[in-house]
């Protein structure tokens, strides 16, 4: 698989899973500190998931240059 793969199957998963993540993240509340009732903007999971994903880019010195508006 190459680095330019790798992060392309990152993006199909962050375009999965964005449209859930805030129950995700509730239903997984024990190994984070957020609480039950508590609701993240959708613009910051993206804003999140975006900057992850151009991170590990970099890291393998892949200017990915993934935007937000291409998690829709």
């Amino acid at each position: 698989m190459t680095r330019g793969e790798f992060l392309n199957i990152l993006t199909e998963s962050a375009k999965r899973y964005r449209k859930d993540a805030n129950k995700s993240i509730c239903r997984n509340n024990h190994m984070n500190e957020i609480a039950d009732d508590e609701k993240i903007p959708q613009r910051i999971i993206d804003a999140l998931l975006v900057d992850f994903i151009n991170y590990v880019g970099a890291e393998q010195c892949v200017d990915y240059a993934l935007y937000t508006r291409d998690l829709h």
